[in-house]
């Protein structure tokens, strides 16, 4: 059944500017945890003894499951939702994986699609669900700071860096098996991470998202592509990504020019693939949305656990899974 949350995109209006997302259909921001504290960063003075015996800084000590707040980064407070396996405090290291909504839907809609699967007893993991911190373009919210993008200083990506410092000191994190997931803008957050910080990511997967390093991409976004400046990759990790789309009816108007996600999706998987990157492939038909049949989240997280990072030969060169969706084709990297 499609996840109602991850329905359509929806128009947030910039003149000229930007669009992408998920419909914003109710839930409440506040969530069910509490305070993160207000650390922030990598320091932080005592605490109690995480993972293998290190120090815990307050602010990592203070995390909670539930939304957490107040989480201090680069001076900004944000907030994320952890969704925890039942053994976290006696077991680990844990898998992790940052789920990434997209444009007006929230953190509590989008942790819901996660949270029934972080006990799996095949692929237990640590969800991260962050909550958008209303990045501003000429005074209108985007949500994510995925459009001009500097890679040591990009909010989403310091936000990536200081919760997984946090998690790895209070519960350890299972280096080999860090993850992304997201939809349209949220998708977008992914890739924007698999470029500024790919060489942490085993696999990733993106619901109608692009890789704006990606000029094939860009090339499409006419007199918007001034806004738009991704670096390239640099890293050498060869992680592999889902990439889902939905059909030639996944498009978005903003002005003249019209977003093609399907487009997108293929331009990546080339992309992707000239890099060295295992690609999964596929087109669910349903236009701007998601979930599909075939490539919910369970798929998904099959995906995840079957090629941890550093995985020389794809598990699914010689075939996908008989659950995956088949519109679904593999490509190995070159």
């Amino acid at each position: 059944m499609e996840h109602p949350l991850w329905r359509t995109s929806t128009a947030l209006g910039l003149g000229t500017l930007l669009w992408l997302g998920a419909s914003a259909c109710g839930g409440d921001d506040d969530g069910s945890g509490g305070s993160a504290g207000s650390g922030g960063g990598t320091g932080g003075d005592g605490g109690s003894g995480g993972s293998g015996g290190s120090v815990v800084a307050p602010h990592c000590a203070a995390l909670v499951a539930g939304m957490n707040t107040a989480f201090l980064v680069d001076g900004t407070e944000r907030a994320f939702i952890l969704d925890l396996p039942t053994e976290v405090e006696t077991a680990g290291p844990w898998p992790v994986v940052f789920n990434w909504h997209g444009l007006g839907d929230t953190a509590q809609n989008m942790s819901s699609l996660i949270a029934g699967l972080v006990n799996d007893p095949s692929f237990p993991f640590i969800g991260v669900t962050p909550e958008d911190a209303e990045h501003a373009i000429a005074g209108q919210s985007f949500d994510w700071d995925v459009f001009s993008v500097e890679a040591a200083t990009n909010t989403e990506a310091r936000l990536f860096d200081e919760i997984m410092i946090c998690l790895d000191q209070r519960w350890g994190v299972a280096a080999d098996h860090v993850h992304s997931v997201g939809f349209s803008l949220g998708g977008i957050a992914t890739d924007m991470l698999g470029v500024t910080r790919g060489d942490q990511f085993a696999s990733t997967a993106s619901y109608s998202g692009a890789y704006f390093s990606n000029s094939a991409n860009t090339a499409t976004l006419g007199m918007l592509s001034s806004f738009v400046s991704w670096p390239a990759p640099t890293h050498g990790n060869s992680y592999a990504q889902m990439v889902m789309h939905g059909g030639t009816i996944d498009t978005f108007a903003m002005g003249p020019v019209t977003v093609h996600f399907d487009e997108y999706a293929v331009n990546d998987q080339a992309y992707l693939n000239g890099m060295g990157h295992a690609v999964v492939l596929c087109d669910h038909g349903g236009g701007h949305t998601a979930p599909a049949a075939g490539m919910m989240p369970v798929q998904v997280f099959e995906f995840f656990r079957g090629r941890p990072r550093g995985t020389a030969s794809s598990p699914y060169a010689g075939g996908l899974p008989s659950d995956f969706s088949s519109s679904c084709t593999f490509y190995g990297g070159s």
